[in-house]
This record gives structure tokens, C-alpha cells and sequence, in this order.
């Protein structure tokens, strides 16, 4: 038996150290007066006669005998199953007014705040993304390199798998069969698209939080938001991105008779 665990677990439910000493010691022998329990817990002589008063005021022991003198006096502990039911239902009412408590706070705070914060780090980054898709409800807006796609393709299969609608833009090519829709950038853009999207990747979490992630090799960083326009403008820029890229696939020819064959004519306008 490990005593010292017992009297952790006991301070936790609000028991001070000598007066879990002291419920242990009575347990074992009871009633005992204070020089036998003085003896037995270990806890300091005048320390008891304190510790005993606290107890019984918190009713976790109780006075037997009584006479002038205390060392007439005998205490007999609460019986454990007793004490069992008291801290748990003691805990329960804590929880009970905890939960009512701070829902009340909840609704009196301002909600008008926005969250906006910034990482540092590759294998950081990924991993808030990895989280953020883990709690998405409803729908997933990304659009990234295959390289991302690959360490996100796991938990974006477990999101589809759970109802989450998920829509996706790959810049480049990839080997994997993807069983939610998904588009790519037009071939024609390769070159454009090493320059301009070179480790980007946005991801939008139902329609209330986004995350930017630059993972380029030298400093890789994301910013997450949940503000309403940084929201908004990253989803218009995936769909529009897809939009995009749809046309040019869907209407090649008569574009690369207008724009050039690269559609050099159009990328490189501005």
C-alpha cells in the first residue's frame, strides 16, 4: 500500500497533510485520544489537538468521549464509505456550480473579440493544422502543395469519413485518390506557380477560422485567425482560385489563342 498517495489523494479533496495523517491513523485504531494519535500519524503533538478541532468542524471525525483534560478525550473517524460519498458529492456540486457559474460569465463577456495569433516552425504549423482539421464540424476550404496534402491526407480522410465537407485545390500533381472533391492548378502554370504560391497553404475551418501557412525552407510560419474578414477573403480566394482554374482547364484552346500559350498574357499583366 502506498501511504504517501493515499494522503496525495486526500489533500486533493481537501484534506490538510496532518489531518489526512491523522483520518489514516484513526482508521487503523479508533477511538484514540491525542498522545495515541500523536504517536501513530507522526504529526507533532501540538499540531493534533488543531487538526482534530479542524476535522470535526468539517465532520470527518468524531468526539466519543470527552472529559476536562483533553488527553480524556477519544475521536473515532468518519467510516471511508461515508467520506467517499461526501467528497464525491461535494465534487459534484462543485462541477454543478462551476458549469452554471462560468456559462453565466460565458454570456456576459464580450464576444466581439477575434483571435489572431502567430507560429513559428514548420512541424508546429502542420501541427495546428492537423488539430484544427481534427475539430472541424461541417466543412474544410484548403488549398496546398501535395507535399502538406500527403502528412494531412490522414486526418482529412478522418474529417470526410465523420461527415465534414471538404473541398480542395492542389497546386501540384498528385498520386493519391482523393474521395472528397478536389481540383489542381492548371499545368500551364507550373512555372507562375513555383514563383507566386512557392510553400503556401490556406485552410479555412467552418467558415469561422482560418490558417495561413507559409512553408517555405527558410522560416516556415502561419498566422490562425478567426476574424470575420480574414475568414471571409481566404474562402473567396480558395473558390475563386478553383473558379480560375476550372475556366483555364475547361477552355484551354480558345484562352491560349488569347492569352498565350503559358497564358503569359494574363499572368504576367500585373
Amino acid at each position: 500500500m502506498n501511504i504517501e498517495k493515499v494522503i496525495n489523494s486526500l489533500k486533493s479533496n481537501g484534506f490538510t497533510e496532518y489531518e489526512a495523517k491523522i483520518y489514516l491513523s484513526l482508521l487503523k485504531e479508533s477511538p484514540s485520544n491525542g498522545n495515541m494519535i500523536a504517536n501513530s500519524s507522526g504529526v507533532p503533538g501540538p499540531k493534533v489537538y488543531e487538526s482534530l478541532r479542524k476535522m470535526q468542524e468539517k465532520g470527518y471525525i468524531f468526539l466519543v468521549a470527552s472529559g476536562e483534560k483533553k488527553s480524556s478525550k477519544r475521536y473515532t473517524p468518519l467510516p471511508y464509505k461515508d467520506l467517499l460519498q461526501s467528497l464525491e458529492k461535494d465534487f459534484s456540486e462543485n462541477l454543478s456550480l462551476l458549469d452554471t457559474t462560468l456559462e453565466d460569465i460565458s454570456k456576459k463577456s464580450r464576444h466581439d473579440w477575434t483571435e489572431l495569433f502567430h507560429i513559428e516552425g514548420y512541424t508546429t504549423s502542420m501541427d495546428v493544422v492537423k488539430s484544427e482539421i481534427g475539430n472541424a464540424s461541417s466543412e474544410v476550404l484548403i488549398s496546398c502543395w501535395s507535399e502538406e496534402l500527403g502528412q494531412l491526407f490522414p486526418h482529412l480522410s478522418l474529417a470526410h469519413e465523420r461527415g465534414v465537407k471538404i473541398v480542395s485545390l492542389i497546386f501540384d500533381k498528385t498520386q493519391k485518390k482523393i474521395p472528397w472533391r478536389n481540383f489542381h492548378h492548371n499545368d500551364h502554370l507550373e512555372e507562375a506557380l513555383t514563383q507566386r504560391h512557392s510553400g503556401e497553404l490556406n485552410i479555412v475551418i467552418d467558415q469561422s477560422k482560418v490558417i495561413v501557412f507559409d512553408a517555405n525552407d527558410k522560416q516556415p510560419n502561419a498566422v490562425v485567425s478567426s476574424h470575420k474578414a480574414m475568414v471571409a477573403t481566404t474562402r473567396k480566394y480558395i473558390r475563386h482560385d478553383i473558379y480560375v482554374n476550372r475556366i483555364m482547364n475547361d477552355m484551354k484552346e480558345p484562352l491560349v489563342e488569347l492569352y498565350g500559350q503559358k497564358f503569359e498574357g494574363l499572368i504576367d499583366d500585373f
